[in-house]
């Protein structure tokens, strides 16, 4: 694949040592793992080739790679989560984690000052924290498949728009593109949280889409019995699917 085509991607990684799956866009391969997550989504991802969007060598692999292959990579933890740091270990006051209303415990994952960590230990009011990635120093494998090329433009800003907002209802959400410019509505109650979202989506658009210039967001306020009307038709839909499944 040549850098800059968009393409369609499904992959599921492990670790080398013990064949443990810890990531996988496929579903059926989440729950054999015990990974499975009710509300995440399952499906191939949309990746801009040679962009440095994946670990540094699958990256590489899909450059060698074309539309239906697939392929098993073995990767050194200096082309995946790099080498473990010592200087990424340091102790941190107890007072710290107490003053956020946090209870320490070893093994545990958190977000501190913006950095991901994972309690080490607790022992004298002092916490062991390390900041490395939890597969660090780790060689890992990955089966990547590029399922489809995303050739033309509907296509692509439709499978980026799903990768950015697959998490809002299908409901309260909505995207329309205009010759060179897309507009997207979304539930006012979003907007507050999805500012690095729309701004992360938008450049993802305008530098790689060809023919789109601008991407505009709007909010849509509707009555409260539309609202509800709304859902109801919803639920109806997802009745009638599920009968039509059975039959």
């Amino acid at each position: 694949m040549e850098p800059g085509k968009i393409v369609l991607v499904n992959y599921t990684g492990r670790i080398t040592a013990s064949n443990t799956v810890f990531e996988t866009t496929e579903e059926k391969k989440a729950i054999e793992a015990g990974l499975f997550e009710e509300k995440k989504k399952y499906s191939a991802v949309p990746i801009i080739v040679g962009n440095n969007e994946m670990l540094k060598g699958i990256d590489q692999a899909l450059l060698e790679m074309k539309e239906g292959e697939e392929k098993k990579i073995l990767l050194k933890p200096e082309q995946a989560f790099g080498e473990r740091d010592q200087k990424l270990i340091g102790v941190v006051p107890l007072k710290e984690f107490q003053n956020r209303k946090i209870s320490p415990a070893p093994g545990m994952m958190l977000d501190l000052n913006d950095r991901v960590c994972r309690i080490q230990s607790v022992s004298g009011g002092r916490v062991r924290v390390d900041f490395n990635h939890p597969l660090a120093g780790k060689e890992t494998e990955y089966d990547i498949r590029i399922e489809k090329e995303l050739k033309n433009q509907k296509e692509q800003i439709n499978a980026f728009f799903e990768k950015f907002f697959g998490a809002i209802p299908e409901n309260e959400k909505r995207i329309t593109i205009k010759e060179n410019r897309i507009e997207i509505t979304i539930d006012p109650k979003y907007s507050a949280t999805m500012g690095q979202t729309k701004k992360m989506f938008s450049d993802t658009i305008t530098k790689n889409v060809k023919g789109i210039e601008s991407v505009k967001f709007t909010e849509e306020f509707k009555a409260e019995s539309e609202k509800k009307e709304t859902g109801k038709e919803k639920k109806q839909e997802e009745k009638s699917a599920k009968a039509k499944a059975k039959k």
